[in-house]
């Protein structure tokens, strides 16, 4: 505030000097042309005070309005609206307003809007929004908004939003409570509850990460990716060389079980249901699990070890109703042909009911079974 005062104060002192300039210190208007230098296509302002709207060429200094600031050349300084902020050349600054700011050429500096910023060429600096940020072309620095922010070319920096982040190539981060979308290549890290890339190089964590060409790692529940060299961790992990193979086979845990292994490069997940579990004496039960292990082939024969968890539910309320398993297995597969093998397991279980106070209960695994052809006929 002062050093605005002190610019008011210099602009009166000087006010034969700006007569004979281009450029005006003080311009005070109701709405263009009401005003007391009015709009013209060479007049530059340092201090534009618009009680409903203000519109300036060029702005070397401050402008604050009611409802909407236009500044159809360049803006140096700070540009203030209640409603509706437009420049429409290139912009070093601030610009603020309570609904949305338009700069249809480059701005170097922090744009705030209660609604949206757009910028139709480049961003270099900070994009705050209630609801989203556009920059058509390159972002360089920070995009933050509620709901959605969009790079239409290169994104050099983060985009922050609540919803989903956009953009054709990105180097730096995008993270957001939906969706992060990298149309091209990107580098860096992406943080969402679904993540796609076309190429990607870095990290990407959440509930499903996809990308067609990756180098990094992916975090979650499902990953896929066309190259099998990506660390992949979660439940379930794809390539186009994953093999997906039913397995069926009979546990002294529970009964029948039907699960499909995914494999991968050196590692496998199994994800399936059993029932009944803990016959004969449960015959309404079942279970949901998931293992998670490592093999190695020789010949015919596979050898592979896997840690793991079960869901244990009793449909009949006997008064342990649920309950939760790790276990622990060793398994050998022999390849009966190039689609069939036959496995057998065997490991420990510790199971502990929610519903007992006792310690957990720990019982040795034994399990026979059949794999079933590769479901995916194109990655063998």
């Amino acid at each position: 505030m002062r050093n605005i005062l002190i610019l008011i104060f210099t602009c009166l002192l000087t006010g034969s000097l700006s007569a004979q300039t281009d450029v005006k210190c003080l311009n005070v208007s109701l709405w263009n042309p009401v005003a007391i230098a009015p709009y013209t296509y060479d007049n530059s302002l340092m201090v534009s005070v618009g009680l409903l709207q203000s519109k300036v060429n060029n702005l070397y200094g401050f402008s604050a309005n009611g409802f909407s600031g236009i500044t159809t050349g360049k803006m140096t300084g700070v540009q203030v609206a209640g409603f509706y902020s437009r420049i429409e050349g290139n912009a070093k600054g601030l610009t603020v307003s309570g609904l949305y700011n338009i700069h249809k050429a480059s701005m170097s500096g922090v744009e705030i809007g209660g609604l949206a910023n757009m910028n139709l060429v480049n961003q270099h600096g900070v994009q705050l929004s209630g609801v989203q940020n556009i920059c058509m072309f390159n972002t360089d620095g920070l995009q933050s908004a509620a709901l959605m922010n969009i790079t239409g070319q290169m994104l050099s920096g983060v985009q922050v939003a609540g919803g989903f982040n956009v953009a054709n190539d990105m180097h730096g981060a995008q993270l957001s409570g939906i969706v992060n979308f990298t149309l091209n290549n990107g580098s860096g890290l992406q943080l969402s509850g679904f993540n796609y890339a076309t190429s990607m190089r870095g990290v990407q964590v959440g509930v499903a990460n996809f990308a067609r060409r990756m180098k990094g790692v992916q975090l979650g529940l499902v990953n896929y990716s066309a190259d099998s060299s990506t660390l992949k961790i979660g439940l379930v992990s794809i390539s186009p060389k994953t093999k997906i193979r039913p397995v069926i086979y009979y546990s002294n845990l529970a009964t029948l079980n039907v699960g499909f292994r995914f494999m991968n490069r050196i590692s496998y997940t199994i994800l399936g249901l059993g029932t009944p579990y803990d016959a004969p004496h449960s015959t309404s039960s079942g279970a949901f699990f998931y293992r998670l292990g490592l093999y190695k082939q020789i010949g015919r024969l596979t050898l592979s070890s896997d840690a793991g968890a079960s869901f244990i539910s009793k449909f009949i309320d006997t008064g342990e109703k649920t309950a939760l398993s790790a276990e622990g297995r060793v398994n050998f597969e022999l390849a009966l042909d190039k689609q069939v093998s036959v496995i057998c397991s065997g490991g420990y279980s510790v199971r502990k009911f929610f519903s007992r106070k006792t310690s957990a209960d720990i019982k040795p695994i034994i399990e026979l079974g059949i794999v079933l052809p590769n479901l995916l006929k194109s990655s063998r």
